[in-house]
C-alpha cells in the first residue's frame, strides 16, 4: 500500500516498506573546514534525522566536533588511490584547469580533474566502506547547509531503489551533483565506483570534454543506462537550469552555497525561480 502527494510540483509515493539506512559523505580540506564545512557538519547534526550518519573525508584538518553520528575519515591515510591519481597527474595543466582546445585558460573548473577527483576518491571509498550497513550512500557538498528539519520519510523517498543505482538532479545540461544518492544494494554498484576511479586514474578523462565529476558520472550514467546496467532516478527536470538545487525538493530543507555564496552564507533571491515558503528564504 502507498500513498501519493505533491511536494513543491515533485510527485512522492510514501510506501508502507521499511525505512532505509542512510550515510551521508562528504569533504574538504582545512580552509574548506573554516569557511564552510564547520556550518555544513553543525548544521546537519541539527537537522537531519537522528538515524542518519555523515562521514566526513578531511584532509589537513583536525575536525573538533564530536558526534555519535560523526565520523571523520583521514584522507590522507585511508583514500590511497586518490593520492596515486595526484602523483600521475599533479603535474599536467590538463588536469587542473588548463583548457586542451588551446584557448589560454589556465583555470577552469570544467578541466580541473585534480581538484574534483576529491570528491570521486571519497564516494567510491565510501561505497566500499558502508555497504552492506547502509541502503542508500548520499554525497552532499560540503558547502551545503541544513536551514529546516529534514523529514526522514522525504530522505526515504529520495532514495533511488530497485533496479535504480543513483538519484540525482539531471538538468539541460550535466547534472548538478551537489547530491547524488547511490543505492548500496544494486548490483552494479562496485561496476560503477571501478569505472568512476579508472576514468581518473588510466588518463582517460583527459580525451573527455570536460573532467569534473558531474560531467564524468554523468557520461557513466549514459553507458550504463544504454547498456541497460542500471536505471537511475531523476530529481531534477531536463528543462531546468541554473541553480537547480534549490529549486529542487531539496531546496525546502537544504541551501547549497556555490561559489561566492560560500562567504555570503546563503544563495540569493534571485537563484530562486520556485516559490519557496520556508523561513531560510524570507
Amino acid at each position: 500500500m502507498s500513498i501519493i502527494v505533491s511536494l513543491k510540483g515533485l510527485l512522492l509515493r510514501y510506501s508502507t516498506t521499511p525505512p532505509l539506512k542512510h550515510t551521508v559523505v562528504t569533504t574538504f580540506h582545512k580552509k574548506g573546514y573554516d569557511v564552510y564545512g564547520r556550518r555544513c557538519i553543525e548544521s546537519f547534526l541539527k537537522y537531519w534525522p537522528s538515524d542518519v550518519s555523515l562521514l566526513v573525508y578531511a584532509e589537513g584538518v583536525d575536525v573538533d566536533i564530536r558526534d555519535p553520528r560523526l565520523t571523520v575519515i583521514n584522507q590522507t591515510e585511508s583514500v590511497p588511490r586518490l593520492h596515486k591519481f595526484r602523483e600521475l597527474y599533479g603535474d599536467n595543466p590538463y588536469a587542473n584547469g588548463a583548457d586542451p582546445k588551446g584557448s589560454g585558460e589556465t583555470n577552469n573548473f570544467r578541466w580541473d580533474a585534480i581538484r574534483f577527483a576529491n570528491k570521486v576518491f571519497a564516494v567510491t571509498e565510501a561505497i566500499e566502506r558502508v555497504k552492506g550497513v547502509s541502503d542508500q550512500l548520499i554525497w552532499l557538498d560540503a558547502d551545503t547547509v541544513t536551514h529546516t528539519q529534514f523529514p526522514k520519510k522525504i530522505i526515504d523517498n529520495l532514495a533511488p531503489r530497485g533496479d535504480q543505482l543513483a538519484a540525482y538532479l539531471n538538468r539541460k545540461s550535466y547534472p548538478e551533483c551537489g547530491w547524488v544518492g547511490y543505492n548500496l544494494r544494486h548490483p552494479a554498484i562496485d561496476k560503477f565506483a571501478a569505472e568512476f576511479e579508472d576514468i581518473y586514474l588510466s588518463g582517460r578523462f583527459l580525451e573527455m570534454k570536460e573532467s569534473h565529476d558531474s560531467f564524468v558520472f554523468w557520461q557513466i550514467v549514459k553507458d550504463m543506462e544504454r547498456n541497460r546496467e542500471a536505471s537511475f532516478k531523476y530529481l531534477g527536470s531536463s528543462m531546468a537550469s541554473g541553480h537547480i538545487f534549490i529549486n529542487s525538493v531539496l531546496g525546502g530543507y537544504l541551501d547549497h552555497l556555490k561559489g561566492d555564496r560560500k562567504v555570503d552564507g546563503k544563495s540569493r533571491a534571485s537563484d530562486l525561480y520556485t516559490k519557496r515558503k520556508e523561513s531560510w528564504w524570507r
